[in-house]
C-alpha cells in the first residue's frame, strides 16, 4: 500500500508484447500443482480425482500445461483512476482470490488456483477434446466427456467467479464517491502470444472503470440546491446505467408507469456521512450507492414513502425525497433514531424525550450505538429492545470493533447519559 509508485515499461506503438518461455524446472512445477488442482476440480465436480490419471503422459502433458497466468488488474483508460486505488484493489482482490474458495471449502480450490491451474486444465481439456484429437471411443475420450458434462452442468467458468466479481463491485463502491467521481469494472480475459507463437498465456482481465459525477439544480426550500445524479456503474459483464425507479411503486395508482432517474442532494450526502460518523468513509461511499441501485427498498411511514439505508440485512436509517418532472431528488436522511421513522417513534414515546434532547445526547449518531454502554442505563436498554433498535446496536458494534475484538466505550459519555435518565434534566456533558 505504501510503496512508491514505480514507472512501467511500455511497449512502442505498434509492438506486441512477446512472453518468454519458461524454464524446464518451472514447467515441471507448473505442471505438478495444475495435476494436483485437476484432482480437487474432479472432487468439485463430483467425479472421481482418479479420473485424470486416464490420460496418458504424452496427453497429460499438453492437457495439464499451465497457459493461464494471475489475473491482472488495471484502468481502462490512462490516468482515470488513481494509481493508489489500482494497487489497492489489486492488493484486497488477491487477497481475497488467494483466501476463499470455489464451492465448498473442503475440496480447498482457491479462486486463485481456479484461475491459474483450473482454467488451464479445463481450458487446455478443452481445445482436446473439441479438436477431436482422442481417439474415437477410446477412455481417454469418455474420461474427457463425463468432465465436460459436469462442467457444463455447474456453469463453469461462466458462474465460478461470482463470488469474486461481487467482491470486486463491493470494493470499487467502496472508493466512489457520488459527488465526485465512480469507479466500476469490466471483465473478461485476453491473450498474449508466447516466444515462436506456438502457444498463448491466457489471463483474466479486471479493467477498472471511471465515470465522473453529473450534477443538476433543484428548487428546494425556496433555494437552489445542487444534486448528483446516482449510476450503476460497470459491473462485470454490464454496462453502466442511470439508477432508476419505477414511478408506479411510488405512485401505486399512476396511470402511466415510467423510469424516474434518481438524484440527491448535496447537503444530504454530508448529513448522511455526519449522521453514520461510527462508520469508515469506505462504508459510507458503499451504502449511500447501495441504497439506490441494488438496494433500492420502499417502507410507508404515516402516510410517507421511505428508502431505506441497509447496513448488510440491518435497516439502520432512512431516506426522504421528492418527485420533480421525471426525477426522484432525495432530500434528507433520517437516523434510525428519528421519531419520523417506525422504530424512532417507538423510542420517543418508550422514553418520554424531546427531539432536542435526542439531539444533545447524541442519539441521532451511530456513534451513540457504540460508545454508551447500555448495560449500566437499563431503561435505554429496554426502549432499544422495545423499538427494534438493538439489531442495529449489534451490527455497529460488529463493524466498530478494535484490533481486541472489543467495542469501544465512551466513559464519560456513558456517565453524561445515565445521568441525563437518572435526573431527568440535562446537563453539560462530563470533561474528558
Amino acid at each position: 500500500m505504501s510503496r512508491k509508485n514505480r514507472p512501467q515499461k511500455r511497449n512502442k506503438p505498434g509492438n506486441k508484447k512477446i512472453i518468454l518461455p519458461k524454464k524446464k524446472s518451472e514447467e515441471r512445477a507448473e505442471h505438478k500443482q495444475c495435476y494436483l488442482i485437476a484432482k480437487k476440480i474432479m472432487r468439485r465436480l463430483g467425479l472421481a480425482p482418479e479420473l485424470v490419471d486416464v490420460f496418458t503422459k504424452k496427453q497429460k502433458e499438453i492437457i495439464m500445461r499451465v497457459c493461464y497466468e494471475r489475473p491482472t488488474i488495471k484502468a481502462k483508460e490512462e490516468r482515470t483512476v488513481p494509481s493508489l486505488f489500482i494497487r489497492n484493489i489489486n492488493s484486497f482482490t488477491y487477497d481475497f482470490m488467494k483466501t476463499n474458495y470455489w464451492g465448498d471449502p473442503e475440496h480447498k480450490i482457491t479462486f486463485m488456483e481456479l484461475a491459474t491451474f483450473g482454467l488451464s486444465f479445463l481450458g487446455n481439456l478443452s481445445d482436446f477434446y473439441r479438436n477431436n484429437s482422442f481417439l474415437p471411443n477410446s477412455p481417454q475420450e469418455e474420461a474427457a466427456k463425463k468432465i465436460f458434462d459436469k462442467v457444463e452442468e455447474e456453469a463453469v467458468p461462466g458462474t465460478a467467479f461470482s463470488d469474486v466479481l461481487h467482491d470486486m463491485w463491493f470494493t470499487t463502491r467502496c472508493l466512489s464517491r457520488v459527488n465526485y467521481r465512480m469507479y466500476g469494472f469490466e471483465f473478461d480475459y485476453y491473450r498474449e502470444p508466447q516466444s515462436g507463437g506456438r502457444f498463448f498465456t491466457n489471463r483474466l482481465r479486471f479493467l477498472i472503470t471511471a465515470l465522473d459525477s453529473e450534477s443538476k439544480m433543484f428548487t428546494y426550500n425556496e433555494a437552489e440546491q445542487k444534486a448528483y445524479r446516482m449510476f450503476k456503474t460497470a459491473s462485470g459483464y454490464y454496462e453502466p446505467e442511470s439508477a432508476t425507479i419505477s414511478s408506479k411503486k411510488l405512485f401505486p395508482k399512476a396511470a402511466d408507469d415510467v423510469a424516474l432517474n434518481i438524484y440527491i442532494l448535496s447537503n444530504v450526502l454530508h448529513h448522511f456521512k455526519e449522521r453514520l460518523d461510527a462508520l469508515i468513509p469506505y462504508h459510507k461511499n458503499l451504502l449511500i450507492q447501495y441504497s439506490f441501485t441494488e438496494g433500492i427498498e420502499l417502507i410507508t411511514f404515516d402516510n410517507q414513502i421511505l428508502f431505506t439505508c441497509r447496513l448488510e440485512e440491518v435497516i439502520i436509517g432512512y431516506f426522504t425525497f421528492f418527485v420533480k418532472g421525471g426525477d426522484v431528488v432525495i432530500n434528507a436522511f433520517l437516523p434510525l433514531t428519528s421519531p419520523n421513522t417506525p422504530e424512532g417513534k417507538k423510542l420517543q414515546e418508550a422514553l418520554s424525550i424531546s427531539i432536542e434532547e435526542m439531539v444533545y445526547l447524541g442519539m441521532d449518531k451511530s456513534s451513540f450505538f457504540t460508545q454508551v454502554d447500555f448495560e449500566q442505563i437499563p431503561k435505554l436498554k429496554q426502549a432499544f429492545l422495545a423499538a427494534d433498535l438493538w439489531p442495529a446496536k449489534m451490527k455497529f458494534d460488529k463493524i466498530i470493533k478494535d484490533k481486541d475484538d472489543e467495542v469501544l466505550i465512551e466513559v464519560n459519555k456513558t456517565k453524561s447519559v445515565k445521568s441525563f435518565f437518572e435526573s431527568g434534566r440535562l446537563e453539560a456533558p462530563a470533561s474528558k
